[in-house]
């Protein structure tokens, strides 16, 4: 049973390190720009938050305000964002994406409606017990992934 159970942690952290190597490359999400995952997931943000300022985005991503803002002039060089003075509170700046930046969402959007397909093949057919078995794993491994 031991050796079972090092073989499934061998093979579903092998599994991790490959979707994070595949994750962590440059995509250019049927643009003509690479994108890093920083700056993909920075326009999911602005997409899905009309309207925020900076400090905003920062928090809603989990991440400093330098790193936003830094993210968001690498976003703004590439043609993804534009930056305007927000109408009703004048000193924030909110910014906006451009029709290349709606076209990466879209796109990254389809990504992950990818996997999504992917892993509802692989469980169709699974019955609740099974379900229920791997997503009390998966709530377990995260929980424990966020303890240490």
């Amino acid at each position: 049973m031991e050796k079972k159970i090092e073989k499934i942690s061998e093979l579903f952290l092998n599994l991790i390190c490959e979707f994070y190597e595949y994750d962590s490359k440059a995509r250019t999400f049927g643009t003509d720009t690479e994108l890093y995952h920083s700056e993909i997931h920075m326009l999911q943000c602005i997409q899905d938050n009309p309207g925020l300022h900076i400090s905003a985005i920062a928090r809603k991503l989990g991440i400093t305000r330098g790193a936003a803002s830094q993210t968001a002039k690498r976003l703004e060089r590439k043609q993804m964002i534009v930056k305007e003075m927000n109408q009703t509170r004048g000193s924030k700046v909110v910014m906006h994406l451009t029709p290349k930046g709606e076209i990466a969402c879209f796109n990254h959007k389809c990504a992950h409606e990818k996997y999504n397909t992917i892993i509802s093949e692989i469980l169709t057919g699974s019955n609740e017990e099974q379900l229920k078995f791997l997503s009390d794993f998966l709530l377990q491994f995260e929980k424990a992934l966020k303890e240490n």
